[in-house]
């Protein structure tokens, strides 16, 4: 099964991204990437025990943790099953990706913030926004999915988050729904996942062309609610865990041309690798403003894909 999975990445996935890179060498290491099992990671949570306390316990029963660069609380460990721990069932660590933990910090909420994480079950990106926030604030939770939605209530509550509200409503309409504007907005959207084969190989048995532009309609639509629900002068964050330009450039290029006052920052996290944004791709030209965006490949640091941005309402 796994030289089926390795033959779609050698074939398939190298025609579509043989023109993304500079170099065949970088094409060749980005391949072998997506062939290599991903070390698993966890974000110690600092809303219930102390980091120091949960370091200790884990190296007393030899437990091989390993610090991640950009972030203060996130590790790589080496168990085959986080879940497994006692640690996970009492709320002291989840299990979160390295490059699953950036957009929070791009986002960067305050105490006093008010905050849409629109597509936002199982709830990881928003029990790190509580936790950066220390549970001030205010986050609004919102997922479509009913059975997604009672899951990311059991994670939250194990994790002690106590500054969320809670929505159930079609992110694409959330604008219409809600009348709130917030501080920040965190758009992690809905993709076809790209970024997790290294996770999971089984992520090729659905993957194709039709699957990408499909989730390229529904992110478009869900941006603009995105965007809509943000105040002056607030910040958004667009990401997803996908390589396709047409999930990411072109989203972000369709907002910036539907609105004037839409304007991308630049994007710097101290001792993480990663490239800039593409201005073209194939027989797509985007604006060139999203050459602020980064895009993080798992050759580069050893994690799952993923694409950011960051776009202020000005």
């Amino acid at each position: 099964m796994k030289n089926k999975f390795f033959q779609i990445i050698d074939t398939k996935i190298r025609e579509k991204y043989k023109d993304m890179f500079n170099s065949e060498n970088e094409l060749e290491e980005f391949l072998e990437s997506l062939k290599r099992k991903l070390m698993p990671s966890i974000r110690i949570n600092t809303l219930k025990i102390k980091k120091e306390i949960v370091i200790r316990r884990l190296r007393e029963r030899e437990i091989s943790i390993k610090k991640i660069p950009w972030v203060d609380y996130g590790f790589w460990i080496d168990v085959e099953k986080v879940g497994n721990l006692i640690e996970h069932s009492l709320g002291y660590i989840y299990a979160q990706g390295p490059a699953s933990m950036i957009p929070p910090l791009v986002l960067n909420p305050k105490k006093d913030d008010l905050v849409l994480d629109l597509t936002a079950a199982p709830g990881s990106k928003t029990s790190q926004i509580a936790q950066i926030m220390n549970n001030e604030g205010i986050i609004f939770a919102n997922d479509i999915s009913a059975d997604r939605v009672n899951f990311m209530i059991s994670n939250l509550q194990r994790l002690g988050v106590k500054n969320v509200v809670v929505t159930r409503i079609n992110g694409r309409f959330y604008h219409n729904r809600i009348k709130i504007k917030f501080d920040k907005v965190l758009l992690d959207a809905p993709c076809s996942g790209e970024g997790h084969i290294p996770k999971d190989f089984s992520i090729l048995n659905s993957w194709g062309e039709k699957i990408c532009i499909g989730f390229s309609k529904l992110q478009i639509s869900l941006i603009n609610a995105a965007f809509n629900c943000l105040k002056e002068g607030g910040i958004l964050v667009y990401s997803t865990c996908t390589f396709d330009p047409r999930e990411n450039e072109l989203v972000i290029s369709w907002l910036l041309e539907k609105y004037e006052n839409a304007k991308l920052e630049r994007i710097k996290i101290d001792g993480l690798k990663y490239c800039k944004g593409l201005e073209e791709w194939k027989k797509y030209k985007f604006n060139s403003e999203v050459k602020k965006a980064i895009r993080i490949y798992p050759h580069l640091n050893n994690t799952e894909g993923f694409f950011i941005a960051k776009i202020k309402k000005i």
